[in-house]
């Protein structure tokens, strides 16, 4: 199974883009939250190399109101860590289609994210060459995995 998800890894294209990927060496980032109740969430990624090599992972608990507002949470963090690192070229994955949904502009924004959406927008000026992607529960396991252990207990 595996070696499935990895080949999915490397040959995945992304459902929505918001800027189309130049020729470039993207980091490729999985991300995932995980939401329990009011202020019980975490949130976790997990970032490959061009070729497919895991570099970084971590995950840690946050507040949330919502799955959803956990989702755009944990990507927001994942831009700040990516201009943090200097890393330019980015695709980043969630398996929250609303969320993709959202940022590409297709699906109205929830009240509960709308504030959160707007940073991720604002922070995406910053990068050379940036995607969003859905990417399936079932290739994202690997950022799910723990994520749910990143919650506040």
């Amino acid at each position: 199974m595996e070696d499935e998800r990895m080949k999915w890894l490397r040959e995945s294209k992304p459902v929505h883009v918001i800027e189309s990927l130049r020729t470039c060496d993207c980091v490729r980032i999985m991300v995932d939250a995980r939401w329990k109740a009011k202020e019980n969430a975490g949130i976790r990624w997990v970032a490959f190399s061009a070729v497919g090599d895991m570099f970084f992972e971590t995950s840690k608990a946050i507040k949330a109101e919502s799955a959803m507002q956990a989702e755009a949470l944990g990507i927001r963090e994942v831009l700040f860590w990516a201009l943090d690192q200097g890393l330019w070229h980015l695709e980043v994955s969630s398996g929250c289609l609303p969320i993709i949904a959202f940022i590409a502009g297709i699906r109205q924004t929830h009240h509960l994210t709308k504030e959160i959406l707007d940073d991720i927008l604002s922070l995406s000026s910053y990068f050379h060459c940036l995607s969003f992607s859905y990417i399936p529960r079932l290739f994202n396991d690997i950022a799910h995995g723990l994520a749910c252990k990143a919650m506040i207990s």
